[in-house]
């Protein structure tokens, strides 16, 4: 019998590199602590991890078919291309990676994307980076949580945990 692993999320960092032909491939990174050694006694067992492999990527695509994903006026899928397991240290410290990609269709002046997705409160901190290509300004951003332009092609935005993300999204940019 397959045991779900119960895990405490501690934080959450994605990465989101954006190409000029609108190509957006993503890394998203989780931390946990999994108290009960469960990951660890997973990635031992080659058909156990790859049962959880599979079912981390389906999770993680159903959470990302419930988001609308529109770039520059057209809905796009996310998809989840692969998920990694893997520990910090210790057996207990435990970060999942997922990698995802997009891709929308770039036009002539300014671009959009926009994310409309269900309003929640964070369990955890948050952290989120978009890059740009070399050359390109990001003219606006309008997130949740604390937003800073790092670079005029690199935004960065940081929640902590308890903070209310209203399920909205939107970076307007040039390419």
């Amino acid at each position: 019998m397959y045991v779900v692993p119960v895990l405490e999320p501690l934080s959450a960092i994605g990465f989101f590199s954006v190409s000029r032909r609108l190509e957006v491939y993503q890394v998203i990174v989780f931390d946990y602590i999994d108290a009960s050694g469960e990951y660890a006694q997973i990635v031992e067992d080659e058909e156990k991890l790859h049962r959880e492999l599979e079912i981390l990527t389906a999770n993680m695509q159903g959470f990302l078919d419930e988001e609308e994903v529109v770039i520059n006026g057209e809905r796009v899928r996310p998809r989840v291309l692969s998920v990694d397991v893997g520990f910090r240290g210790t057996p207990e410290e435990v970060y999942i990676a997922f990698f995802i990609y997009f891709k929308g269709k770039p036009v002539k002046g300014e671009n959009y994307y926009e994310n409309i997705y269900e309003e929640e409160v964070t369990e955890y901190p948050i952290s989120a980076y978009w890059l740009f290509p070399p050359g390109s300004r990001v003219k606006s951003v309008e997130m949740s949580g604390d937003v800073a332009l790092l670079a005029p092609n690199i935004v960065a935005v940081k929640l902590e945990e308890g903070e209310r993300v209203q399920g909205y999204e939107r970076i307007v940019f040039t390419l």
